[in-house]
């Protein structure tokens, strides 16, 4: 009997340690903001989109780049049915820390407390008016103890698609 009173102690007080860890949300650990331009853009264009994020003291969200076999690399991207496109290849951002990781046991790439990217974009040549550019960023936040699963966050970054001028239309006689 006192062998499974210890048993239910032990699952009980292993239960109170990890519940904070599996309280936390992504979204609370991590916060993203994104920031599109400030004047129109014309169809067709290319644009920046400022990407930045807050990381809670003690944890990190892992960069780009991974090893096979590590956490899920950052990623951003648009949802397709959207005129716009994400130049991936294109992306500038900070050079991550390394260090090796304890959840994974090999060295990772991440950031840790903030970050800034610079994401460039392309609206379609069709594109007009003002438009909601969704961005889906999914990203792997750990601290030294604890990993939290994937997750994606969307947001919208508003963007003006200028009318071409008159006499600039392709196949118009003026």
């Amino acid at each position: 009997m006192r062998r499974v009173q210890r048993s239910l102690f032990t699952a009980l007080v292993i239960l109170v340690l990890a519940a904070p860890a599996a309280a936390q949300r992504a979204e609370e650990i991590v916060r993203w903001r994104a920031v599109g331009p400030a004047a129109a853009v014309r169809p067709g264009a290319t644009f920046e989109i400022e990407l930045s994020a807050e990381v809670e003291p003690g944890w990190h969200v892992y960069a780009m780049s991974q090893l096979q076999g590590g956490p899920r690399p950052l990623l951003i991207e648009i949802p397709r049915g959207h005129p716009f496109a994400v130049r991936v290849k294109d992306i500038v951002a900070p050079l991550p820390s390394m260090a090796e990781d304890p959840n994974f046991n090999l060295v990772t790439q991440f950031y840790a407390d903030s970050l800034t990217l610079t994401v460039p974009a392309t609206v379609a040549r069709a594109a007009r008016g003002k438009l909601a550019l969704p961005l889906d960023v999914t990203f792997q936040a750990c601290s030294a103890r604890v990993c939290l699963r994937p997750f994606t966050t969307t947001l919208t970054v508003p963007v003006t698609v200028a009318a071409e001028p008159r006499g600039r239309r392709r196949g118009r006689a003026r």
